[in-house]
């Protein structure tokens, strides 16, 4: 299985990240339009470091830099949280078409009762009757939750990261 910029996931797993990363990491949670040399300034680490640490961050695939719409502030987008209690081979067939899809905004292996949770993006109700609809026709998905989120009042990931 492969991320958005073609790395293994095994790759990721393997990246080292040590506190000079972390520091970019977290200012970058704060704000991430900061510029290079604030950042810099911010960590006491001249502009070409940061300059080459983002460069390695970015293409690693470690981090990514993305804008989040606030469904609370829009009204023509919906959030639906979906739960699918799925067969194994799910994994093989189902996984690498839903990590494509644009309206999955979240998606994850999860422990309890069901085995992935995502979250799917939805226009308008029809669109999201469409969604289930499909999910329900594959054969690998055995039971499925949903639940619409009204209002996002936090939607935060900080960095936790362990230095061992």
């Amino acid at each position: 299985m492969t991320t958005n910029n073609g790395a293994s996931i095994q790759d990721l797993q393997n990246h080292e990240i040590d506190q000079l990363d972390l520091r970019i990491i977290e200012l970058l949670q704060q704000n991430g339009r900061i510029p290079y040399r604030d950042i810099a300034r911010a960590i006491e680490t001249p502009e070409a470091t940061v300059r080459y640490r983002m460069k390695r961050l970015l293409d690693d695939g470690i981090i990514t830099i993305s804008a989040f719409i606030n469904t609370g502030k829009v009204r023509h987008e919906n959030v639906a949280y979906i739960e699918l209690k799925v067969q194994s081979d799910f994994f093989e067939s189902v996984l690498d078409e839903l990590i494509s899809m644009e309206s999955i905004s979240y998606l994850s292996a999860a422990t309890g009762e069901f085995d992935i949770m995502l979250e799917y993006i939805y226009k308008d109700n029809q669109d999201l009757l469409s969604f289930i609809g499909w999910l329900k026709r594959k054969k690998e998905v055995i039971d499925l939750n949903s639940r619409n989120i009204l209002k996002i009042y936090k939607a935060q990931y900080p960095a936790r990261v362990s230095q061992e």
